[in-house]
């Protein structure tokens, strides 16, 4: 750039929870940090060695999988590098109720040579909900970081998933559900309704067969209205056929104004905790002010906090 003074961009770094692979990633600008799965007696790095597809096919071998953060080691490389010009560097993690990533950035933190210019954000969320965070951040990365992580904030409650689940085993062997429940589910062929709450995957309710649990991802969708302003995502895991099922019979004639929504497939450390079969949305639900206005109003709350 000659003598002119760099201009100062923004540099986004994601873990593999987002379901992209490294290429992709890397592709939109992104920098990426992998995490770790084991399973079958080996160990694959997410997004690297082993895609979605591959992941799921070994599940249904039958053993339970085990899942790694990276080390506060890699994520201090990953800071070190994105922050080498003097940008600002947003981490969008993975829910630090589900992985101990956001524990190992904020150690790396501490130690990597421009902490300053790093800029943790734990969006309690991961997969769908983190590729909401993107879609927003590139909406207003010209912005400052103290805007851009006080419109993340205000944005993170509002986001919603409601999966269905064909087993329960998953959500019983993770801590979620009793065992007295576990085996009533099974006796009456109950299928399991997933969300976040605080950023923990929790049971939203059971449902007796797949019809009843679609319908019910339906009744939770009005309860808590979808903001078509953003993105909505279906999701599903290890068949695409039952998010079809689901998306032809139940949410496209609930929503026939909208068709044709983005469909993606739940990454393989996701889907070590809920298992194969899912299906859902992933969405931001309620009413936002509109962005530009919203974003005044941020500016002007924080120069308020700046003159006190």
């Amino acid at each position: 750039m000659g003598l002119k003074e760099r201009l100062m961009a923004l540099k986004i770094i994601v873990d593999s929870s987002c379901g992209y692979s490294k290429e992709e990633a890397e592709a939109k600008g992104y920098f990426y940090v992998p995490l770790q799965i084991t399973l079958l007696g080996k160990t694959y790095t997410e997004g690297v060695d082993i895609t979605a597809d591959e992941f799921y096919a070994l599940l249904g071998k039958g053993e339970l999988p085990h899942t790694s953060q990276p080390s506060p080691m890699l994520y201090q490389e990953v800071f070190d590098k994105a922050s080498k010009d003097g940008d600002e560097v947003l981490l969008l993690s993975i829910s630090s109720k589900v992985s101990g990533a956001f524990q190992a950035a904020n150690i790396a933190k501490n130690d990597c040579e421009h902490p300053e210019k790093i800029h943790l954000f734990d969006t309690l969320s991961f997969f769908g909900g983190i590729l909401i965070f993107l879609n927003e951040v590139e909406k207003i990365k010209e912005e400052p970081i103290e805007v851009i992580l006080e419109d993340l904030e205000e944005l993170r409650p509002h986001i919603h998933v409601f999966a269905g689940m064909d087993t329960l085993e998953y959500v019983y062997k993770g801590g979620r559900l009793s065992k007295f429940h576990f085996a009533l589910g099974i006796f009456m062929h109950a299928k399991a309704i997933g969300t976040l709450d605080d950023g923990s995957v929790v049971l939203a309710g059971k449902a007796l067969g797949t019809s009843n649990a679609m319908k019910f991802i339906i009744e939770k969708s009005k309860e808590y209205p979808v903001n078509w302003d953003y993105p909505c995502y279906l999701l599903y895991s290890s068949e695409k056929s039952i998010l079809d099922r689901f998306s032809t019979d139940f949410f496209y004639k609930a929503y026939p104004e909208h068709q044709n929504l983005p469909i993606i497939q739940i990454d393989p450390l996701i889907g070590s905790h809920i298992g194969p079969l899912v299906y859902g949305i992933f969405y931001v639900a309620g009413e936002r002010e509109k962005h530009k206005l919203l974003i005044q109003r941020i500016k002007e709350r924080l120069t308020h906090k700046g003159e006190k």
